[in-house]
């Protein structure tokens, strides 16, 4: 019997991505959790969720991870996305198109915003940090070989502003009162320095051999798989391996290069 590598993401390892600002792009290429689980020829259970956040994140791995005879998992990953989205669940009679299906519970639904309505940045990063603990205790206590990472920039995107989707720009041409930025951020250079502090105050408490890049942060020395992969040394994206110069997703090369870093990594 194979062994299961169970994954859970956002856009960046969804086997079912669509891009929205280049709809016609072929984006039916295996994914890099599929082309992880080949090299490791294991089978592989694939959570990730277009415009998830780290609730959904922990959410499915715990449901799936609790459901799964033990000596069936292979190898546990966490993808982490942005500490400002939020996630959560509610009970409908029929699926929406534009929801997730909760896997064990076919009445309930998973909806995101970009934006968490309670709290503060730094209410987020500490979110963020106790679901990096939690997913390692749950799979310690299993004696569960896992992983976890940063896939995308933790909380950076939002400090520089969080720029409107192209998706979301288009939608809104239209509207004179469009703002392509969003209103909210207000970080100081001193809220830096608390966030940052954060993520080191909790390098004491993680167990960093199973944590890929940490602190994920380039200014604390670390890195999110997105900056080892797409990125160009100096920050911008690699064009061979983006879907479009609007859309920042990996392509097929990408997704590649993303299973090829990984897999290096896992010892």
């Amino acid at each position: 019997m194979r062994k299961k590598l169970i994954v859970s993401g956002c856009s960046y390892t969804d086997e079912n991505f669509q891009s929205m600002s280049a709809p016609d792009y072929d984006c039916s290429f295996p994914k890099w959790p599929e082309l992880l689980a080949k090299k490791l020829n294991m089978d592989c259970i694939n959570l990730g969720a277009n415009g998830a956040g780290n609730n959904y994140i922990y959410s499915t791995l715990l449901e799936e991870i609790t459901r799964t005879p033990k000596e069936e998992i292979g190898l546990v990953l966490a993808a982490w996305s942005q500490v400002n989205r939020e996630d959560y669940q509610i009970y409908v009679s029929q699926k929406p198109t534009f929801s997730h299906q909760d896997k064990f519970h076919k009445n309930m639904v998973w909806r995101n915003k970009r934006l968490g309505r309670h709290g503060d940045l730094f209410y987020w990063i500490k979110d963020t940090l106790r679901h990096y603990i939690s997913l390692e205790n749950l799979c310690k206590r299993y004696n569960l070989p896992y992983k976890q990472f940063q896939m995308i920039n933790s909380f950076e995107g939002y400090l520089n502003g969080l720029w409107k989707t192209d998706f979301e720009i288009v939608q809104n041409l239209d509207n004179p009162d469009f703002e392509k930025k969003y209103d909210y951020n207000k970080v100081t250079n001193n809220d830096l320095a608390i966030c940052l502090n954060l993520f080191l105050e909790y390098e004491k408490i993680i167990d960093i051999k199973n944590f890929i890049g940490y602190p994920p942060i380039k200014y604390l020395g670390g890195h999110t798989i997105e900056d080892k992969t797409l990125f160009l040394d100096e920050g911008i994206s690699n064009k061979e391996l983006i879907i479009s110069e609007y859309d920042k997703h990996p392509n097929k090369l990408g997704h590649e290069k993303i299973a090829e870093f990984i897999y290096d990594r896992l010892g």
